[in-house]
């Protein structure tokens, strides 16, 4: 058989060039273990925090002038 036919012949069955099992690495570190990461617990929201209600009264002025002084108004 020539070489021509034999190559590919091997290379259709996965012989030609390549080992099955290669040596390892000489500066490739081993493998480690893996370790699982815990399961997820249930965790409460935390309590909500306290906000202070929005003022009952506002001040509206009645008059300004071109600069942005304001007088004379009253609560709304």
């Amino acid at each position: 058989m020539s070489t021509r036919t034999l190559l590919p012949l091997l290379a259709g069955i996965g012989l030609a060039g390549c080992v099955a099992y290669p040596a390892p690495v000489a500066y490739a570190p081993p493998p480690g273990p893996y370790y699982a990461p815990p399961p997820r617990a249930y965790v409460a929201p935390p309590p909500r925090a306290y906000v202070a209600p929005p003022p009952r009264r506002q001040w509206v002025p009645r008059r300004c002038d071109r600069w942005g002084r304001c007088w004379g108004g009253y609560w709304r």
